[in-house]
């Protein structure tokens, strides 16, 4: 089976590193995957194509033509020249509508559709399986005629362990020193990334003072102002209290190096793998321990919050002060988080499921659903067509 794989992004990001550790695994299941990504998205510094350099995966980076039917052709052309039998599309914009009006045109190529947000589009194509990370979404989409699958972002038990990388060493060569640290791994963007970071940053107001050093792995439009926000916290609390230590490819080490972990998503499953005491972010300010009591609700939600709270700052302080007071929890939680993510987002079990899903997208007859899919695309159609002719009206 050959598998052409769109990627949202090339930049450093859970979704895209999903996608790879994906081709890596399904080799072993005799699938070979061809990942494609539009060049523009990817930043100076590490990329995606370092880690899947690392992994043996191989990118193609192309300019994406503007225009959707421009852009199909070009997927019809990596697909007819890689002999894809299936297209899988990560993301819920950039490859979609390409896909449905190129490699997968008239049905004659199945496709599925990896949205790993937090919300599915209104737009998304409705006759195509779609894979979805959290169990809300799971329920939402339950009606859909193409159907929906959980497949809960992967990690790779092996590489993402406790043992794995030596973050006694890290901690050494970024001079973080002895104390305790948070750690955050994270691109540093406005959408839902940025809020969080920054309550962590003022935080550090109040845990300096124990001794506490936070350490922020990543880079992105908001680096800039999250460098200021740290620069003035640092200057207040007389120390850097608050390390800024930019992308890195392999950020194992920041991991392995920390005693408690900030996070939201694939990054906060990351740092349960990691046998990490784990604080669950929102995007707009909430915060919670994850431990026994809270941890299914929170794997439901993919490790991640909407909610809005009146004191994010003193949220967070209370999720952190078991923690911090206590190694011995500390370690309680971390065997608890490893054991939680050994039983339920493993890569070579979560890899299992993607199989099946593209197994049975090839059994299914698609000329048919991709026909139940054109009224959709008539109605986009239309509603474009309107608006350049109203534009264009005296």
């Amino acid at each position: 089976m050959r598998i052409l794989v769109h990627l949202n992004s090339l930049e450093l990001g859970g979704t895209q590193i999903n996608a790879v550790d994906f081709a890596a695994a399904l080799r072993a299941r005799g699938i070979e995957s061809l990942l494609v990504g539009d060049r523009e998205s990817q930043r100076g510094g590490p990329s995606l194509l370092d880690i899947a350099a690392a992994k043996g995966v191989h990118v193609e980076p192309y300019e994406a033509a503007p225009g959707v039917f421009a852009h199909a052709k070009q997927l019809t052309r990596f697909a007819d020249d890689f002999g894809a039998d299936l297209i899988h599309v990560y993301g819920s914009w950039g490859g979609g509508r390409p896909t449905f009006w190129g490699p997968a045109r008239w049905g004659t190529r199945p496709w599925v559709l990896t949205v790993y947000e937090m919300q599915v589009s209104h737009k998304t194509h409705r006759h195509m399986p779609l894979i979805v990370g959290t169990g809300y979404l799971l329920d939402e989409q339950a009606a859909r005629p193409g159907g929906v699958v959980l497949i809960s972002p992967p990690v790779d038990l092996v590489s993402d362990a406790p043992d794995a990388v030596d973050g006694a060493a890290f901690r050494a060569q970024h001079g973080l020193g002895d104390g305790l640290l948070l750690v955050i791994v994270s691109r540093l963007v406005s959408s839902m990334k940025s809020l969080p970071i920054g309550v962590a940053i003022d935080a550090m107001r109040t845990l300096s003072d124990w001794g506490v050093t936070l350490a922020i792995v990543g880079s992105g439009d908001s680096e800039a102002a999250i460098a200021l926000q740290a620069a003035e916290v640092n200057n207040e609390v007389g120390r850097d209290a608050v390390r800024l230590l930019g992308p890195l490819a392999d950020p194992r080490p920041a991991y392995a190096s920390a005693d408690v972990m900030l996070g939201m998503g694939g990054s906060a499953a990351r740092s349960l793998a990691f046998g990490k005491p784990l604080v669950v972010q929102g995007e707009a300010g909430f915060s919670a321990l994850f431990e026994p009591g809270s941890a299914a609700v929170l794997a439901r939600s993919s490790y991640w919050s909407p909610d809005a709270v009146p004191d994010p700052v003193g949220m967070l302080l209370d999720s952190l002060a078991p923690v911090l007071d206590d190694p011995q929890y500390r370690a309680e939680l971390g065997a608890f988080g490893r054991e939680f993510a050994t039983s339920r987002f493993g890569l070579e079990a979560m890899t299992d499921r993607l199989a099946e899903v593209y197994s049975q997208a090839l059994r299914r007859r698609f000329v048919c659903k991709w026909i139940k899919d054109l009224p959709r695309e008539g109605r986009r159609l239309a509603e474009k067509l309107g608006r350049f002719v109203g534009r264009s009206a005296p």
